[in-house]
């Protein structure tokens, strides 16, 4: 189970009570959830497929991100060493 999946939300109850603690791989996977007071939420399995279409392309974009961000980097410090290397230098006595 992705972090995305392992993270907790809460929705509102059906019938008005306390919200429904859950996650969001609840909310993908689960047929239906149920609040404490016993209100109901069926889910529909074509809304729930989208749900983790989307949820799969973020995590995807996520891995993407953290991919260029450590090349970015990597790009930076090299430039800047060689900014530092390739500097004229002065010493004045």
């Amino acid at each position: 189970m992705s972090d995305l999946a392992k993270t907790k939300t809460e929705i509102p109850c059906p019938g008005g009570g306390s919200p429904i603690k859950t996650t969001y791989g609840d909310v993908a996977k689960k047929s239906k959830l149920r609040s404490n007071k016993g209100h109901e939420y069926h889910f529909n399995n074509s809304s729930q497929s989208k749900l983790r279409n989307a949820m799969k392309k973020m995590e995807q974009l996520q891995i993407k991100f953290e991919k260029d961000m450590k090349n970015a980097q990597e790009d930076f410090f090299e430039a800047y060493q060689n900014v530092i290397a390739n500097a004229d230098i002065l010493i004045k006595k």
